[in-house]
């Protein structure tokens, strides 16, 4: 291997660039993280480029278009035209970029593992190209300890330099909430933990130019589990009460009512509601970063598998209830029954399928004989089982042939009343305080018949 003579750039270089905003800002990573966090850094004036194999993505934003459902395509398209961000799949940018910000996914392996591939691929990548000076930034989800013994050591190795007295390596977790209308990459704060203090200093800097709030932390692994255990926390809660829903469905009593009665107290709940399972590239992925770290440290943690468990189950509950309703309500049995699934992605208005439950419910279906079909206005296409399938259009008759219509992730341009009008039997999931009410709806969490617990 070929050592680089270390030529030390006065840290006041970098300084200097990010409070003049003149320095060049390569994101390695154009999803829903990437391309949020490039917009920002460009709308502050900063010179972006993304960088990614992905050539479509590549090519969308040179269009001035945008990939992910959470950036507008007018964002990119104004940004491109006043020359702020760039997109290539030529690694070759890094040579001459200031700051490279690692925004790549980070899934579960087979087993359901940490995979850290495409950050060390990421790592790899940087180092090739890395020069003194420079300031790296992993964003990307990971364990306790990832940015100080795996990567910043992999940028050591493949460069020559040292991290921390020739480039600075930070850790400053996504708080990405694909479709919130409230909270972005902008308002919400954002944690800094490098691994020497001046590389923390010069990650605030950063993140100050585009952010309103900077928290800075003691370490890379204060906020890497920081990261772990605001997610862990939803996922934990979202399993508790699918499992009150479960009880309620059992005691005929309505869980909706049951959260909203918990929650006019004023301090120490937050509420959660059921749903058909967890979804997304954060939420039930999360968790598993933190088990492994456990793991390895020779605890056996309690909460995250029975949370596991639970929300695992939830996708066959959904099928239980459709097999059941089809019985009572049609008189026939799932198999062959024509199943339409209304909205495969893991949320509402967002054109993602990462660790989606609708698809789960899919495949749970299918297994069990169902013939199935699925119709969602964001997803043209997904794969289930290695196949793939695509949607079918809303027409009068393929609701009409349907033995039963499941309403799972409630986008918000559908119109569900014309569904209920026409279909011979609806399973909805999705329905609250106010559910839908007509003689062929079947409501998933709310029962039929007032509660008879007290009678």
């Amino acid at each position: 291997m070929s050592v680089r003579v270390r030529v030390r750039v006065g840290e006041s270089d970098l300084e200097r660039k990010l409070r003049a905003r003149s320095a060049r800002i390569a994101i390695v990573g154009l999803g829903y993280a990437g391309l949020p966090m490039a917009v920002e850094f460009a709308r502050a004036g900063f010179s972006c480029v993304g960088l990614d194999v992905d050539t479509s993505k590549v090519g969308a934003v040179s269009r001035g278009r945008s990939p992910v459902s959470n950036v507008a395509d007018a964002d990119i398209a104004a940004l491109r035209h006043a020359g702020q961000l760039e997109a290539s799949s030529d690694p070759k940018v890094l040579d001459t970029a200031d700051v490279a910000v690692i925004c790549v996914p980070t899934p579960l392996t087979a087993s359901g593992g940490p995979d850290l591939r495409f950050v060390e691929s990421a790592g790899s990548t940087i180092a090739r190209h890395l020069h003194a000076g420079m300031l790296v930034v992993l964003q990307s989800t990971c364990g306790p300890g990832t940015t100080s013994t795996r990567l910043a050591p992999l940028l050591e190795r493949d460069s020559g330099l040292r991290a921390g007295e020739d480039f600075f390596v930070v850790f400053a977790p996504e708080r990405i909430d694909p479709g919130n209308a409230r909270f972005n990459v902008k308002n919400t704060p954002k944690l800094v933990g490098g691994v020497t203090p001046e590389s923390t200093r010069l990650g605030c800097l950063l993140y100050e130019a585009c952010i309103d709030e900077i928290v800075p932390v003691s370490s890379p692994e204060i906020a890497e589990l920081a990261k772990l255990v605001e997610n862990t926390f939803r996922f934990i809660n979202i399993s508790f009460i699918n499992e009150m829903a479960l009880l309620c469905d059992r005691l005929g009593v309505n869980v909706w009512e049951v959260i909203e009665a918990a929650k006019t107290k004023p301090f120490a709940f937050l509420p959660h509601y059921p749903s058909p399972g967890v979804g997304g590239h954060c939420i039930p992925v999360v968790p598993q970063y933190l088990q492994a770290s456990a793991t390895e440290h020779g605890l056996t943690g309690e909460l995250i598998p029975a949370a596991n468990r639970v929300n695992d189950a939830m996708p066959k509950l959904v099928v239980d209830k459709l097999e059941r309703a089809l019985e009572e309500r049609r008189g026939r049995r799932l198999l062959n029954a024509r199943v339409l699934l209304v909205g495969v992605t893991y949320k509402a208005d967002i054109a993602d399928v990462r660790e989606s439950a609708a698809l789960r419910v899919f495949q749970e279906a299918f297994k069990r004989g169902a013939r199935v079909s699925y119709h969602d206005p964001l997803m043209p296409s997904v794969r289930v089982d290695g196949e793939t399938v695509r949607s079918v259009a809303l027409e009068a008759s393929e609701i009409e042939l349907a033995d039963a219509v499941v309403l799972l992730t409630p986008h918000t341009n559908l119109d569900y009343d014309r569904l209920i009008r026409l279909a011979p039997l609806v399973l909805d999931t999705h329905s609250g305080l106010q559910p839908r009410e007509a003689p062929n709806v079947v409501n998933m969490w709310v029962p039929q018949l007032p509660s008879t617990i007290l009678a």
